[in-house]
């Protein structure tokens, strides 16, 4: 018996020893070129065991025999193979899962994962368009989001609006997050059009832009979630030792006009004010009439005034970037220097952007990480957006030909009359009126993975922006004196984000992800602001002013918020998802009675091509049905409006404080519920596409309600409005060719909205804050114009007709009944493209269109005036007057001196639609071949030549049809044209 029990022992002790013998394994894990695999993981199928390959790829560990190695690498295929004492493993590139990898709030999905309205652009579809600001690259590249511009100047900001306008007086812009933190937008300096937030990081930087068009996408950011979330990714390391790009472009750009529009020359507008003044009885040869023109003005010295006041603006701009990786780290780092002159005469802007991304394992379960964006900006501007006399826009079609340029001394003109003796040309030159700003982003993290299914992150972030601006009018062209404004700001923005997440796949079959957080931001800005009439022009600063003439002001303000969100993500086989998210927000801008918000949402989508009964259908290789519902909420307003403040006031011979605005302590958050149905498809491994119809809804709308006068104050800001903006969208892009020689492929997006006003409180109409013209009625549109009706022109005498309130014709203005007949707000937008390559060639194209919107055309009035402004220019379209009985589709008769309010821009008269095609960019590129690079050690050339907004059809009849997103903006820098040219080096 002692016999046999010893031979079991033995035989369980040997077999034990089998089950449980160790092989040290060394091995190399290398890319499909054969180079080191930095970073891979290697793990041990079926445990925690497992370690990193080192800057050679190399890795060792211990494995059980006849077990099994799991080898993965971001961007490649996970690979297993069998355990040896030497194995080497080359990676295979997993292009496909790249491309469906897509950026979503606090993490990544794959696009069979998605239930949100999402899209993305990549960082290669804009790093070459030459913009100041990445905002400007994204018009018509996205479904259901609209970017217009207010101006072409360099840096100035967009507004950006996503399926359509959801508020009055909250922000409608949309919440950009860099790197996972909020950051600021629109324009950070009091003195300049260029002080665009969003220039500070330089387009080529970025990795991939997403937008979170959806509540199931977006809600996760609350409060500040209702016109979407614009996620961009900055770039990091790459994986390998490191390398090095350098990019160098240059180009001109000139004034954009593709319809013929222009100014009268002298002889045309001689013509034109003699015919006026003949009109109104007077003798135009006669010295002593009032409008005095004699033929003899074309014998004087003459000036295009609009081509002596712009020039051929030029841009250029240099950029170095390094990446690379080891077994521990992964870093990029690039430096930019970007020079715009704009087209006018005193406007430009000079950029200088650093940028530092790092990553680096401190252990196999700690990681840390930074991401640091230093900013320079240097801007000189020109009054601008307005029909100031200095504004070279608004001047340059003003001033008269026959004005000289020149005094007889050879130095800028400044006596001019009509203008109110300004000249922008020597504005321009002395006088000042600039801006200089320091901007950092900042970011750290710190990531720990106690197991493999938890992942807990901190990240804490810092963005500041330090701006001053001076603005100085000279001696030279003030009439002897000088001025002096002086302004300092600062804004500083804190950010703490904190998350922990769970995710398991559970029986092969069930996957789930659980992620709660905390964030807190708090915000502040502040300033100071100098005013010093009468300084020293020999010492232009506020010290040398009389100081009884100085004024000084200063201002500041601060808010904060504090968050608490969860989110899950749940599937089934990876056909059925769920997710579901809750938030809330507490933010110091409501009321201490109303202070907290609670938003939320859920989405579910369907992976039907998984299904077994549609597996026979072997053209279909994606379809997806997705549906949600959530609730956003919009907190974009001033602050302090939830606190009644007090003004001065005189009363009695006494100087007092008195009430000014009531207190509101439940003045909370405007509301965003929003229900989206989408399809995502593939079909023949070429089409892709999706289809979205979605149904948003803003209730608790922030307007001023009137309140009864014995309250001491006529309105109060309350929660009372709603309105309702409903749509649909498509994006299509199709592979037409594509194999080793050849690639072609076209896109294209169109997306439809619908805005309604369903409320204003006790109101049916509300004026427009920037101009009475525009209303917000209940039933119409967020915008609508309201305006006299004009007819045209009485074929019988030349004078302006007008329908009364009966329909009926008249001449008499005072008569002329209002009508509601258009809206700025587009009725469709979108745009297409199409890529060509073959060989080292590549052509490709970019078109963006709008339609069904109108423009208002206020500096007409100026312009087009049928003969009451004799003291200045006219546009060409005023040469269309009526001359004799019979004449049809033409201007009114031009009386000089004309008191009819014929040229009134309060009528239809200039209202024009604003649709629009814009051949957006149009870029030729080549890369030359790699076996003749490779002899230099240098691993890519590219050249390339890209022509940007070089044509617009568009019957707007003015330079350009964007006038913003009222339609009504006027004295604006017009858009411009470019011509540029690069090369990128990679070693």
């Amino acid at each position: 018996m002692k016999r046999k029990l010893t031979m079991f022992l033995t035989l369980f002790f040997v077999g034990l020893g089998v089950i449980t013998a160790q092989t040290q394994v060394r091995g190399t894990v290398v890319d499909e070129a054969g180079e080191p695999a930095i970073g891979a993981t290697v793990q041990v199928k079926g445990t925690t065991t497992g370690t990193v390959t080192d800057i050679d790829g190399n890795f060792t560990l211990s494995a059980p025999a006849g077990g099994r190695l799991i080898v993965s690498y971001v961007g490649y295929e996970t690979q297993e193979v069998p355990v040896s004492p030497n194995v080497r493993v080359v990676l295979k590139s997993d292009s496909k899962m790249l491309e469906e990898v897509v950026v979503v709030a606090y993490g990544t999905v794959t696009r069979e994962a998605k239930t949100g309205a999402v899209s993305t652009v990549s960082g290669a579809n804009i790093s070459d368009a030459p913009v100041v600001s990445m905002d400007k690259a994204l018009g018509g590249k996205i479904a259901g989001v609209s970017i217009t511009s207010s101006s072409g100047q360099p840096g100035a900001s967009s507004s950006i609006r996503i399926r359509g306008t959801s508020s009055i007086n909250a922000g409608n812009n949309p919440l950009w997050v860099v790197d996972g933190i909020p950051v600021l937008t629109g324009n950070t300096n009091d003195f300049l059009n260029t002080g665009n937030a969003l220039a500070s990081i330089s387009p080529n930087d970025i990795e991939s832009i997403t937008v979170l068009k959806d509540a199931a996408a977006a809600s996760i950011y609350g409060s500040r979630a209702a016109n979407g979330v614009i996620l961009v990714t900055t770039k990091s390391g790459k994986d390998g030792r490191t390398s090095f790009s350098a990019r160098a472009k240059y180009g001109a750009s000139w004034l954009a006009n593709d319809n013929g529009f222009g100014i009268m020359n002298a002889e045309q507008l001689l013509t034109y004010q003699r015919d006026a003044a003949i009109n109104a009885g007077y003798n135009p040869d006669n010295p002593t009439d009032p409008y005095y023109r004699p033929k003899e003005l074309l014998s004087r010295p003459l000036t295009n005034w609009m081509d002596h006041l712009t020039r051929m603006g030029n841009i250029q701009e240099y950029e170095i970037n390094a990446t690379g990786s080891n077994a521990k780290a992964k870093y990029y780092s690039s430096l930019a220097y970007n020079k715009t002159e704009g087209v006018f005469y005193g406007v430009d802007l000079n950029k200088i952007t650093g940028r530092i991304n790092a990553d680096y394992k401190l252990t196999n379960k700690l990681e840390t990480g930074a991401r640091v964006n230093l900013a320079y900006s240097d801007g000189n501007d020109v009054p601008m957006q307005s029909l100031y006399y200095s504004n070279p826009v608004f001047a340059g079609m003003m001033i008269l030909p026959w004005t000289p340029a020149y005094d007889e001394e050879g130095k800028h003109n400044v006596g001019i009359i009509e203008n109110s003796n300004t000249n922008p040309r020597a504005t321009a030159e002395y006088d000042d009126q600039y801006g200089k700003s320091y901007q950092l982003l900042g970011n750290i993290y710190l990531q720990y993975k106690p197991i493999q299914q938890i992942t807990l992150k901190t990240t804490n972030a810092i963005e500041t922006v330090h701006g001053d601006g001076r603005r100085y009018w000279s001696p030279e062209t003030h009439e002897g004196s000088a001025t002096l404004q002086a302004t300092m700001n600062k804004y500083v923005q804190l950010t703490t984000s904190n998350t922990a997440t769970y995710n398991d796949l559970i029986n092969d079959d069930h996957s789930v992800r659980v992620l709660l957080g905390q964030e807190a931001m708090k915000y502040t800005d502040s300033f100071q602001f100098i005013y010093a009439p009468d300084v020293n022009p020999d010492i232009p600063y506020a010290q040398t002013a009389p100081q009884s003439g100085v004024e000084g002001e200063q201002g500041y303000t601060a808010e904060t918020l504090l968050s608490f969100f969860g989110m899950l993500d749940y599937n089934f086989a990876e056909k059925y998802y769920l997710q579901a998210s809750l938030r809330f927000d507490g933010s110091s801008l409501f009321g201490s009675e109303n202070r907290w918000g609670t938003f939320y949402s859920v989405g579910a989508s369907w992976n039907i091509h998984k299904e077994d009964f549609i597996q026979d259908i072997s053209f279909l290789n994606l379809l997806k049905l997705r549906a949600s519902y959530g609730l956003n909420g919009n907190n974009n307003i001033a602050a302090y409006r939830s606190y009644g403040v007090y003004s001065s006031a005189q009363y009695n011979g006494a100087t007092g404080m008195r009430p000014s605005r009531p207190a509101n302590p439940y003045l909370s958050w405007e509301k965003n519920g929003t229900w989206n149905i989408g399809l995502d498809f593939t079909l023949f491994d070429k089409l892709d596409g999706n289809i979205d119809v979605y149904d948003r809804k803003t209730t608790d709308m922030l307007l001023d309600k009137n309140v009864p006068q014995t309250t001491g104050f006529s309105t109060n800001f309350l929660n009372i409005g709603s309105l309702r903006n409903r749509g649909v969208e498509f994006q299509l892009n199709y592979d037409i060719i594509n194999n080793n020689n050849m690639k072609w492929d076209v896109g294209a997006n169109i997306a439809f909205n619908r805005t309604k006003i369903l409320e204003l409180g006790d109101n049916e109409e509300i004026a427009y804050s920037e101009d009475s013209r525009l209303r917000h009625k209940v039933g119409k549109s967020m915008y609508s114009f309201r305006l006299l009706d004009y007819y045209g022109v009485d074929p019988t005498n030349g004078d302006a007709l007008y329908r009364d309130a009966s329909g009926n014709l008249t001449n008499d203005y005072n008569k002329a009944r209002y009508i509601y007949p258009g809206s700025p707000e587009p009725k469709f937008i979108g745009g297409f493209n199409t890529s060509l390559s073959w060989n080292n060639f590549q052509l490709g194209a970019f078109f963006e269109f709008k339609g069904g919107n109108y423009v208002m055309l206020i500096e007409r009035r100026y312009l087009e005036s049928d003969g009451n402004q004799m003291s200045n220019n006219q546009i060409l379209t005023a040469l269309n007057y009526w001359k004799k009985p019979g004449d049809t589709g033409v201007n009114p008769k031009p009386l000089a001196g004309n008191s009819t309010n014929s040229y009134n821009f309060s009528t239809t008269r200039f209202l024009q639609r604003g649709d629009y095609l814009r051949v957006k960019d149009i870029t030729l590129s080549y890369n030359l071949p790699t076996e003749l690079l490779s002899k230099a050690n240098v691993s890519g050339l590219k050249l390339y030549l890209s022509a940007q907004n070089i044509y617009t059809f568009h019957d707007v009849d003015w330079w350009d049809p964007e006038r913003g997103v009222d339609g009504i903006g006027y004295g604006i820098y017009p858009m411009t044209k470019a011509l540029i040219g690069g090369i990128e080096l990679s070693f």
